[in-house]
C-alpha cells in the first residue's frame, strides 16, 4: 500500500505527473488537533488514524517527505481513500478468496520480509570514519582531479552516406592536429573554440573542465594524468572521433570531499559480503540456460556539443 499510494500521490493527480502544491497545514493548527489516536480518514468500516498516517510519512524517503511537504497532506488522504475504496469493492466481490489474490499476496509477502531483511542489513553495515580514512590513504591516488580542455572531432563512418556528418578518417586526424598545434601554441581557448568548432562534428571546450579517474578511455587517461599543467595528450582515435586534452592543473583528492564517495563504495562492499554469505547459507541453485546473462558487448556513448546535437564517441570520454 505504502508504494501504492505514495505512487499515486505523486505522479497521479494531475496531467503530465505533477500534483497540484497546496499548502501544508501550519504548526500551529497542526499542534492545535494532534493525536496519534484520532481517526483521519473513514471509509466504510475501515478507519485511518492520524498517527498510522505520521508513521507511514516517517518511513518515506527524505526526498518523498520533501515533496509531501509541499503538496500537503489532501492528495494522500485522496489516494489513501481511493486505495480503501477498491479494497473494499473488491471484499464484497469476494476477490481476496481468488487464486491470483492468493498469489499476488504472496509475493508480497516475500517483498516486505526481504525489505525488512534488507534493512537489517543496512543497519549492520555502517562504515566508520576510521574505515573512510584508512581506505583514503590507500587509494588516494584515485581520487586525484585534473582540470582539462578537451577536443573531439567527429569521424564518418566508411561508406557513410553523402551529407553524413562528419570527416574522414584521416581528416578528421588532420583537423584534431591543427587544433591540437594551437594549444600547445597557447592560443586563446575561447578563439580556438571560435575558429573550429562546428556543430555536430567538432567541439572544443573554451573553459576547463575537471575529470576524475575512470572518466576516459584507459589509455588516454594515463597518458593525461602523467602530464604536467600546460601539456598535451596525443591525439586518440576513438572509434567514432578523434580527441585530445590539454592539461590545466593538477588537483590531489580531499578527503572531506570524497568521504561521501568512500562512504557509499564500503557500505556497498559490505552488503555485497553479507548478501554472498547469505545466499551460500540458503544454498541458492540458479538454472543458467534459462537465465541467460546479457550480452557483454561494450555499449556507445556520446558527447552533446553545444546546440544539443549529439557526437558520438568512447562511453568514457569526458563531457562537462
Amino acid at each position: 500500500m505504502i508504494a501504492v499510494v505514495f505512487t499515486g500521490v505523486v505522479y497521479g493527480q494531475t496531467p503530465g505527473g505533477r500534483s497540484p502544491v497546496r499548502p501544508a497545514p501550519s504548526a500551529a493548527t497542526a499542534a492545535q488537533s494532534s493525536s496519534p489516536d484520532k481517526v483521519v480518514v473513514k471509509v466504510g468500516d475501515a478507519t485511518v488514524t492520524e498517527g498510522e498516517i505520521e508513521a507511514f510519512i516517517q518511513g518515506l524517503t527524505p526526498q518523498a517527505q520533501n515533496t509531501l511537504a509541499h503538496q500537503g497532506r489532501r492528495p494522500l488522504g485522496d489516494e489513501l481513500v481511493r486505495i480503501l475504496t477498491l479494497s473494499q469493492e473488491a471484499l464484497n466481490h469476494h476477490l481476496d478468496s481468488t487464486p491470483t489474490f492468493k498469489e499476488l499476496l504472496a509475493i508480497h509477502r516475500r517483498e516486505v520480509l526481504a525489505s525488512l531483511a534488507y534493512q537489517e542489513i543496512l543497519r549492520q553495515c555502517v562504515v566508520t570514519p576510521e574505515e573512510t580514512s584508512k581506505y583514503f590513504t590507500e587509494h588516494q591516488s584515485e581520487y586525484d582531479e585534473i582540470r582539462v580542455l578537451q577536443a573531439v572531432v567527429r569521424k564518418k563512418p566508411e561508406g557513410a552516406k553523402e551529407g553524413t556528418p562528419g570527416f574522414t578518417a584521416e581528416e578528421a586526424k588532420n583537423r584534431a592536429e591543427e587544433i591540437r598545434k594551437a594549444f600547445i601554441t597557447g592560443d586563446d581557448p575561447k578563439k580556438v573554440a571560435e575558429k573550429y568548432q562546428v556543430a555536430n562534428i567538432v567541439r572544443v571546450d573554451a573553459q576547463p573542465i575537471s575529470v576524475h579517474h575512470g572518466a576516459m578511455p584507459p589509455d588516454m587517461e594515463k597518458a593525461a594524468f602523467a602530464l604536467k599543467p600546460g601539456e598535451v595528450t596525443e591525439v586518440f582515435d576513438l572509434g567514432q572521433a578523434m580527441a585530445f586534452v590539454k592539461i590545466v592543473s593538477h588537483n590531489p583528492g580531499d578527503l572531506k570531499a570524497v568521504s561521501p564517495q568512500i562512504e557509499k563504495t564500503l557500505q556497498k562492499q559490505k552488503i555485497d559480503s553479507a548478501m554472498d554469505a547469505l545466499k551460500k547459507k540458503t544454498n541458492v541453485w540458479m538454472d543458467d540456460a534459462y537465465f541467460v546473462a546479457p550480452s557483454q558487448a561494450e555499449p556507445r556513448g556520446s558527447i552533446k556539443p553545444e546546440g544539443g546535437v549529439t557526437i558520438p564517441v568512447h562511453p568514457k570520454i569526458v563531457s562537462p
